[in-house]
């Protein structure tokens, strides 16, 4: 075989993997846009229950038709404090069994008729619905353009591969692998590793081993063993966008990766009858087909991949606490690792998943209006501190928090602008807006509570002082902000239940008492009541204090709009 022969071999089944990929990659992001907004109400819902768990990762699975996309998505949920260490283990068992979906999706569709004379002919379906300005029906042309893309380069993949030379090293090796026992074993699940590791996909490894155990390239022992290593393979996605993330957040990969090292370790000593038992039940599906041999190779691997992570699910859930601590063993502790939480943004062509990554800003966002009301809060003890060590430790505080918020809003605004970037559903769009508009928002009322601290300060080195009177209407208009940003932050935390009707009434009690105390405050300057840079400072406090009550209804409102 020469080596322009085997250049060619190698990037056509290079491109005809791109094909398939690029219709996974579509199909995955038109079900998020279809399904994202109540996959997001789900996902944020999910509780500690780790079959609940399971159910879920299995779910989220389905519809992102990757594992390695579902992984790195939970690993940002991870690491955005959305989902505990804990609770990822029974989303990452159920993933497994997730990713099973799209070999069955290969073999009804790939291999029970004749795909390609559909797929033209649904391609041209979908372009009129692709055109129009509905956005659910444009996702729906994208999800069946993205399906038949992946079943023509399914289709490629099975035209190519019985074309290549049998004297290839690789294929002769795979084609051989099942005389040389155990090490043999091993070394094809290494192949199946290195493979995965490269696509940055097992479910186009998988597809890629059921067209050369349909073409009769490699037999199913090898195929078996294929897949083992494809399952460890594609846990190096994951663990590649924890990188860069928190300690958690890396457990969470670890995990994945050692519940598919694990699996492979237990069913090692016992593969030759896990095998036999597969093609049992193979035989028992399809006695009764007609189709008999077209479908004997895909439906092979789509058994063995559903059992295998059906089995090691089952018997690993009732572990996952000493998963967890296995992970920490690994990966200890540190001092400083759940201080703060890292946006990180790990969207590509293999794993699609800006649309359901909308809410890894929630945490930060609810984080930053937590940070702004604890600063407001710090004022009324600013203007009665007269301890000078104390007031210096608030001031400091202050400083801190207000740092704090924009280093938030810096990394939020960044993850968002991100998000923009790649194509998202209208409502998507919409809550990226949002998010972007009441970030903005908080950041501006920790900018006003800073100022208001100035403020103090420099009244103080000035020695000016506010009587009875103004530290009593101040005490009034401090009670209704603190109240504003109370029912902002719950509104923050529970978008569903927005509280709007509440939040404008007390808006307009701040309004309100805004213009009585800027009228009085004329009237007791005229009648000398109190020198003018007190009631320099005093006026200055009230109209910041309105300011926070104006940021706090943007919020509310561009709440209601965009949830």
């Amino acid at each position: 075989m020469s080596a322009v022969d085997l250049l060619y071999d190698i990037l056509s089944i290079l491109g005809a993997l791109a094909f398939f990929l690029f219709g996974m990659k579509l199909m995955s992001e038109s079900l998020q846009k279809i399904a994202g907004v109540k996959m997001r109400q789900y996902l944020s819902a999910v509780t500690s229950s780790k079959w609940k768990g399971l159910f879920a990762g299995f779910l989220v699975t389905g519809v992102l038709q990757s594992s390695s996309a579902a992984t790195v998505l939970l690993v940002g949920f991870v690491n955005a404090g959305l989902i505990s260490l804990l609770d990822s283990v029974g989303l990452v068992l159920g993933a497994n069994i997730g990713t099973t979906v799209t070999s069955w999706l290969i073999m009804f569709f790939g291999y029970s008729f004749n795909i390609r004379a559909i797929v033209l002919p649904l391609i041209a379906l979908s372009i009129p619905l692709y055109f129009t300005s509905n956005s659910r029906r444009k996702s729906f042309a994208e999800f069946i353009m993205g399906f038949s893309i992946l079943f023509i380069g399914l289709q490629f993949l099975r035209d190519i591969l019985p074309d290549v030379q049998q004297e290839t090293q690789l294929v002769h090796f795979l084609s051989s692998g099942q005389h040389h026992g155990f090490w043999a074993l091993l070394a094809t699940a290494a192949i199946g590793i290195a493979i995965t590791f490269i696509i940055q996909s097992s479910t186009a490894t998988i597809a890629l081993t059921i067209v050369l155990l349909s073409e009769g390239l490699i037999g199913f022992e090898v195929a078996a063993a294929l897949v083992i290593g494809e399952n460890i393979g594609t846990t190096a996605t994951a663990n590649i966008a924890a990188i860069v993330a928190n300690r958690n957040a890396k457990r969470t990969a670890l995990i994945h990766f050692l519940f598919n090292l694990i699996g492979a370790l237990l069913i090692i000593p016992f593969f030759h009858y896990f095998v036999e038992m597969v093609e049992w039940l193979s035989e028992i599906l399809l006695q009764y087909s007609s189709s008999k041999q077209l479908l004997e190779a895909p439906m092979r691997v789509s058994l063995f991949h559903s059992l295998f992570n059906i089995t090691n699910a089952l018997l690993l859930i009732g572990f996952t606490k000493y998963l967890v601590n296995l992970s920490v063993k690994i990966l200890p502790v540190t001092s400083d690792e759940g201080s703060h939480h890292v946006l990180t943004f790990t969207d590509n062509f293999v794993t699609p998943v800006s649309e359901l990554s909308v809410i890894h800003t929630s945490r930060e966002i609810n984080n930053m209006a937590k940070i702004a009301r604890k600063m407001f809060q710090s004022i009324p003890a600013l203007l009665l501190e007269k301890n000078p060590d104390e007031y210096s430790l608030l001031s400091n505080d202050m400083k801190v928090n207000e740092a704090e918020v924009d280093e938030i809003e810096r990394q939020v605004m960044e993850y968002l602008t991100k998000l923009t970037e790649n194509k998202l559903s209208a409502a998507s769009s919409r809550l990226v807006n949002g998010h972007m508009i009441i970030v903005n928002n908080i950041e501006s009322i920790a900018d006003v509570c800073y100022k208001i601290a100035r403020i103090i300060d420099i009244k103080n080195s000035q020695k000016a002082w506010f009587n009875q009177a103004q530290r009593d209407d101040l005490t009034r208009m401090f009670l209704l902000v603190e109240e504003a940003l109370e029912v902002m932050e719950r509104n923050l935390t529970h978008p569903k239940n927005i509280r709007h009707e509440e939040a404008l009434a007390i808006e307009s009690q701040i309004n309100t008492l805004r213009t009585q105390l800027t009228e009085q405050h004329l009237l007791d300057m005229k009648a000398a009541k109190y020198p003018f840079n007190s009631g320099n400072f005093y006026q200055q406090i009230i109209v910041y204090c309105e300011k926070i009550g104006d940021h706090v209804i943007n919020v509310s409102e561009t709440l209601e709009r965009s949830v």
